[in-house]
C-alpha cells in the first residue's frame, strides 16, 4: 500500500473526479483538505430544554458551537469518489486538535465509496470550539491497495451520503454530563449553600436576641403579688 504525493493528487485527482470541484490550492503536502459543509449536529448539555434538531450552516461562515465534553456530526462541503484500487483515510487538522476537538469516527473510507463525509467529533478542551462552513478543517489521505477491489469488497457505484441522517440523530440524542457542565452545578450549588448557611446564621441571631429579651422581662410571679394582713396588736 503505497500514499500518494501530492504531485500525484494534483495530476490524479481532478481527472477522476476524486473530489468534486478538485482545486489543487487544497493540497497540502500529501493530503487533501475538506471544509464543513452545510449540516452539523452537537449533543445537548444535560438540562438544555432547547429542542435538539440538526443545524443547517446556510452560508458560508455560518457558525456551529460545539461546547466542552460534547459531540458533533460534522458534514463536509465535498462529495468524493474512490476509484476501486484505492482508500482513503481521514483526519482532523492540527489548529483544531490543539484546541481539544478528537476525531471519533472511523478512519478509513472504503473503496469505491461516492459521497460527503460525516466526521464525529468530541470536544475533550476545556472551551467551547467555534466552528464556521467553509473552514478547511479536515484532511483525507489517498492510498493504492494492490489490485482492484471486486463486487464483494467495494462500496457499490452509487451516491452513499448526501446528509445527516435522523437516525444518525437519534443513536446520540441524548443529555451529556460534561465535566464542564458538572463544575458548574457544584459551584451553583456551592452559592445556594453559602447563601443558606447566612440565612441560618441571621436567624440564630434573631432568635437569640429575641431569648434574650424574653429572659429580661420581669416573671409573673414577681409582678402580681398576693396582699398580706398584718395582724392587730
Amino acid at each position: 500500500m503505497a500514499f500518494w504525493s501530492g504531485d500525484k493528487l494534483a495530476a490524479v485527482g481532478p481527472g477522476l473526479t476524486l473530489v468534486e470541484n478538485f482545486d489543487e490550492e487544497m493540497i497540502d503536502c500529501s493530503a487533501y483538505k475538506l471544509t464543513l459543509g452545510a449540516e452539523c449536529f452537537v449533543t445537548p448539555n444535560f438540562g438544555d430544554s432547547q429542542p435538539h434538531l440538526k443545524q443547517q450552516l446556510s452560508a458560508k461562515g455560518s457558525e456551529v458551537v460545539i461546547p466542552p465534553g460534547q459531540f458533533a456530526f460534522l458534514l463536509t462541503e465535498e462529495v468524493v469518489k474512490f476509484p476501486n484500487a484505492t482508500m482513503g483515510f481521514i483526519s482532523l487538522r492540527s489548529r483544531v486538535k490543539l484546541q481539544g476537538l478528537i476525531n471519533v469516527s472511523g478512519f478509513h473510507v472504503d473503496p469505491g465509496y461516492h459521497g460527503k463525509l460525516i466526521y464525529s467529533v468530541f470536544n475533550a478542551g476545556p472551551s467551547n470550539i467555534h466552528l464556521a462552513r467553509g473552514d478547511d478543517i479536515f484532511l483525507l489521505w489517498v492510498a493504492d491497495l494492490d489490485g482492484e477491489s471486486g463486487e464483494k469488497y467495494r462500496k457499490p457505484d452509487k451516491l452513499d451520503i448526501q446528509n445527516i441522517t435522523s437516525k444518525q440523530i437519534s443513536d446520540v440524542d441524548r443529555p451529556l454530563h460534561s465535566l464542564h457542565s458538572l463544575s458548574g452545578k457544584v459551584e451553583r450549588l456551592q452559592a445556594e449553600l453559602t447563601m443558606l448557611y447566612r440565612v441560618l446564621g441571621v436567624l440564630a441571631i434573631i432568635g437569640g436576641l429575641i431569648f434574650a429579651a424574653w429572659a429580661l422581662l420581669p416573671s409573673r410571679g414577681d409582678s402580681v403579688r398576693e396582699p398580706t394582713v398584718e395582724a392587730i396588736s
